[in-house]
């Protein structure tokens, strides 16, 4: 395997996860578990330290402050976090060219009402391997039908967004 194949790889694999991240938790989390995913292209990476920096008017003490609490393991702080996620992995270079991801197509071709319903139909708790199995038959069957080419790693990844998005509108829908 080449070292750039290894790199597109890596970087399919961390946007698939990325995908799943929906609020600012969610994407503290991604950057405390996949440190690799923000330093795909280093020059990004400092790219966005020098625009956090900016944005926050840090002076030089402060810029030095930060780089030695995050190198002496106190780690970023949340807000940077966030930041370098929406500035590296949203909209950065490295994953310019997979924004408009198979999983994200795979994903659109059914509505998360239409997957509650036809879980029902079948009688499938929304939780488990049983539900996942079965949401991956009909995503797959969906790709399919639409011509699409996907990977067994997109359908997986793209299973896990729409039972979340599903059982998010349940959430959004259905409150007791």
């Amino acid at each position: 395997m080449t070292k750039e194949q290894s790199l597109e790889q890596k970087v399919q694999q961390y946007w698939n996860i990325a995908q799943l991240c929906k609020n600012n938790k969610q994407k503290i989390t991604f950057f405390d578990e996949n440190q690799e995913a923000f330093t795909l292209d280093p020059e990004a990476g400092e790219d966005a330290k020098n625009e956090y920096w900016e944005q926050k008017g840090m002076s030089d003490d402060d810029i030095e402050e930060f780089e030695e609490s995050a190198l002496l393991g106190d780690g970023y702080p949340d807000d940077y976090k966030v930041f370098a996620f929406d500035f590296l992995i949203t909209c950065g270079k490295a994953y310019s060219k997979i924004t408009s991801s198979s999983v994200v197509e795979i994903v659109k071709l059914i509505t998360p009402e239409k997957l509650q319903e036809r879980l029902d139909d079948e009688g499938i708790s929304y939780n488990g391997s049983e539900a996942e199995d079965e949401v991956m038959f009909i995503l797959e069957k969906k790709a399919k039908k639409k011509g699409l080419n996907v990977s067994e790693d997109d359908l997986e990844s793209a299973t896990k967004i729409a039972i979340q998005e599903m059982r998010d509108w349940i959430d959004d829908n259905f409150e007791s």
